[in-house]
């Protein structure tokens, strides 16, 4: 279960690297950080940190432990969760992606605990917005519809 995990983490984190370097300037034209610099930084270290723990299990040799059907499923559950995440947030923007990704992976994953879950989920939206809207002044994907 660990191999599969980790794969789809590396193929993401290299995709996601592929699209900074790409798409995304590192400087700007007078010399400043642009918007390709903490993507870049962030994309390299999770491809690096990924490969790192695939090696540290092959090493220690945990990376095909017994794992039993039920992690497969959460992995599984978990992936797809993500993915749909992604589209969601292209599509719907992240107003409603957000509280909808949380809520879903809490419930499956920390279920009977209503009232932290339902905390979370209005919480981390609102803190995102404060901390990226408000304080960064960064762009928040907004759907096609916003």
């Amino acid at each position: 279960m660990r191999l599969f995990f980790y794969l789809f983490i590396l193929v993401v984190a290299a995709c996601y690297t592929y699209m900074a370097f790409s798409d995304l300037t590192f400087l700007t034209n007078r010399g400043r950080m642009g918007p390709g610099f903490f993507p870049r930084i962030l994309g390299v270290t999770m491809v690096v940190a990924m490969l790192m723990a695939i090696l540290i299990d092959i090493k220690n040799k945990t990376l095909f432990s017994g794992a039993q059907d039920s992690q497969y499923q959460d992995a599984a559950v978990l992936i797809g969760l993500s993915l749909t995440f992604g589209v969601m947030l292209m599509v719907l923007g992240y107003v409603i992606a957000i509280p909808a990704y949380i809520g879903a992976t809490l419930c499956y994953f920390n279920r009977g605990k209503h009232k932290t879950n339902a905390a979370v989920t209005v919480a981390v939206p609102v803190v995102i917005h404060f901390l990226f809207g408000t304080l960064l002044n960064a762009s928040l994907p907004h759907g096609l519809w916003w």
